[in-house]
């Protein structure tokens, strides 16, 4: 436990401060779960995933940085962007939610993983900073007015099966007559 602990947080928790930091750490995991699973629940519905596959993505990758990671401030958790993305780049390959689709996620993650263990080990972590925040926020931007129209469906209770983001919003606003209100709620 020690030798994990210590190559965890980057060899900052010396033995007199393991007991305190370890009651410190686990209340802030148990706090990360309260907010965290309810959230991957919602990404699994914005990547077409069944619920089971967010569990997944909150415990695996936490435990894969507890061994791997360095850094006490990086944050390590699924979110709304590889979700869309994974949706939006595999829809054409095969239909939203069938098997074939879910191995195509399962080898995507796995090259993605792949991608980012020889980043760890070549120490690529600097490339980020050649990211302007402009092309950083555009992105979020971007990511979240996706989200927004495939949430919409959902939320007005209205079908709109198109996988293209404008395509989905056309069909909403011509299924907004049959808009359930209390849904919208």
């Amino acid at each position: 436990m020690r030798g994990l602990a210590a190559r965890g947080s980057g060899g900052m928790w010396a033995a007199g401060e393991m007991r305190v930091a370890w009651a410190k750490d686990a209340l802030a995991g148990l706090t990360l779960a309260s907010m965290n699973i309810p959230q991957v629940l919602g990404y699994t519905r914005i990547a077409v995933m069944p619920a089971v596959t967010g569990l997944y993505t909150v415990l695996l990758p936490l435990v894969a940085f507890a061994v791997l990671g360095s850094s006490r401030h990086l944050v390590v958790a699924a979110d709304s962007a590889t979700a869309a993305i994974f949706s939006s780049a595999l829809a054409p390959m095969a239909a939203p939610g069938s098997p074939h689709y879910v191995a195509l996620v399962g080898m995507l993650t796995l090259l993605c993983a792949g991608f980012l263990l020889v980043a760890r080990l070549f120490r690529l972590g600097f490339l980020a900073d050649f990211f302007s925040r402009t092309v950083l926020v555009g992105f979020l931007a971007g990511v979240g007015v996706q989200v927004g129209i495939a949430m919409s469906r959902d939320m007005l209770g209205v079908a709109a099966p198109a996988h293209d983001p404008l395509l989905q919003l056309v069909q909403v606003a011509r299924a907004l007559p049959r808009a359930q209100g209390l849904t919208a709620a």
